[in-house]
């Protein structure tokens, strides 16, 4: 969850349940009524439930710095107008739903760790960053949980994403325990220094040992699906090197190499090569397979086609300059056992049927 930030407050610790917020009024919206503010800042609430919270007196306002302290307003009022760099302060409920947690924190895997950078091998599944109304269950809360320790300054530790991935994609993701260390990856980031590749289970066998997709990602207009891109003329320069590792049966095991970070780059690319990655509900056979399974409607012809219950990448490995001591650093993360198990399967039934011997291993 993306909060404004109220100026001189440490971060939240997201390893605690939410219980109070403070939200900044920016100067874009100040005149409005407190409750289409407190909706322009918490917009994935509804309107009806957050005008129930200001009804409930969980919502006061502290005047701006410098501003008349008759501002001051506990509990506030629907109907009065917000100034800007006013601090809005709302009492979160707790008898909502519980918080959803699939993952144990011990069940999540560092395969790197030293004072200023742990890097995790994130299992297939678990979203990266609260948003929206996941408020916990994430890395970011496991995280939180394991490194914050706000009554102890010293010992207090912000974790922070320097990249981030997909909640279905699998393996390597970097953490920065320091802002030092954060600003400097972050860099190399930005810069494409940071050479990564993911493994790639991919619909068909590809015909060469290696290849480069060079094609521009931009929105897919042709899509009801806001977040879905395509490759399009007018869209961002965009590049993915790849070479087979083996055939699998009727599929290809490939390690792709992004040289730019496009949203869903791998992705959008390999699919537009006729080789779309095994699972992938938004760039394999339907997209539709997408929506089903946002609504928990995905049905089992649908689970057939698709073969297995996520897409089938997996974030294979990093490497980059160390942000402190300036040595060369590379992380790895073996293939997710989930794919690793699909692959041997496939592997099971091509070695019951010797026609279909495969001469790439």
């Amino acid at each position: 969850m993306v909060l404004p930030r109220v100026p001189g407050e440490p971060p939240r610790d997201l390893g605690k349940p939410l219980e109070v917020v403070r939200l900044r009024i920016y100067p874009e919206i100040g005149g409005l009524r407190l409750d289409q503010a407190l909706h322009r800042l918490l917009q994935w609430r509804s309107r009806s439930f957050l005008q129930r919270l200001i009804r409930e007196g969980r919502v006061a306002v502290e005047a701006a710095p410098g501003d008349d302290p008759s501002r001051n307003v506990d509990p506030a009022r629907a109907a009065m107008r917000v100034r800007a760099e006013e601090i809005l302060v709302v009492q979160v409920p707790q008898d909502g739903p519980a918080p959803c947690v699939d993952w144990q924190d011990d069940e999540i895997d560092v395969v790197f760790e030293d004072d200023w950078l742990v890097a995790i091998d994130k299992p297939p599944g678990l979203t990266v960053h609260p948003s929206g109304r996941r408020l916990d269950g994430t890395l970011v809360n496991i995280l939180h949980r394991k490194y914050r320790n706000p009554d102890d300054p010293e010992r207090d530790v912000v974790p922070r994403l320097c990249h981030r991935l997909d909640r279905e994609t699998s393996g390597l993701i970097l953490v920065a325990k320091t802002d030092r260390a954060h600003t400097e990856v972050r860099r190399q980031f930005e810069a494409t220094r940071v050479q990564k590749s993911y493994l790639a289970i991919v619909e068909g066998r590809v015909p060469k040992n290696a290849g480069r997709i060079d094609a521009a990602i931009g929105p897919d207009s042709r899509s009801a699906i806001r977040l879905k891109c395509a490759v399009r003329d007018d869209g961002l320069a965009s590049v993915t090197r790849w070479q087979l590792i083996r055939h699998v049966g009727p599929y290809s095991l490939l390690e792709c190499f992004p040289e730019t970070g496009r949203q869903h780059q791998i992705r959008v690319h390999l699919a537009s090569i006729g080789h779309p990655l095994v699972g992938d509900k938004l760039y394999g056979p339907d997209e539709g397979y997408f929506l089903e399974a946002m609504h928990g409607t995905l049905d089992a012809e649908a689970r057939d086609r698709l073969r297995i219950d996520r897409h089938a990448l997996h974030s294979h490995s990093l490497r980059l300059v160390h942000p402190i001591d300036g040595t060369a650093l590379e992380i790895r993360a073996p293939l997710a056992a989930d794919l690793a198990k699909f692959l041997d399967e496939c592997d099971g039934a091509q070695d019951s049927d010797p026609e279909s011997a495969d001469p790439v291993r």
